[in-house]
């Protein structure tokens, strides 16, 4: 099971099964930071992590921005819940 809350907002938690877990940090622009999507995939054999955005069915967004050089740090952490889940990453 994987839970993303807020301490400011619990209302705002959401949780699901690693089987549906999908993340991905979406850059629109090359220099600027990118986007942290968390959220359930349509697909259970979609990839968990770096998969397109629409394979999401539901996705939230913390509020905060990735800069590129802290991808891999993301990239990592959700390669380790992937292996855990037997699920792939992009």
């Amino acid at each position: 099971m994987f839970e993303l809350f807020s301490l400011t907002n619990p209302a705002s938690s959401f949780r699901v099964p690693l089987r549906w877990l999908g993340a991905l940090v979406h850059y629109k622009k090359p220099h600027q930071p990118g986007k942290l999507l968390i959220g359930s995939v349509r697909d259970p054999h979609a990839a968990l992590y770096g998969t397109d955005q629409s394979a999401f069915w539901y996705s939230s967004s913390p509020a905060f921005r990735v800069p590129h050089g802290d991808e891999p740090l993301f990239r990592a952490y959700f390669t380790e819940v992937a292996a855990l889940a037997d699920r792939r990453v992009v």
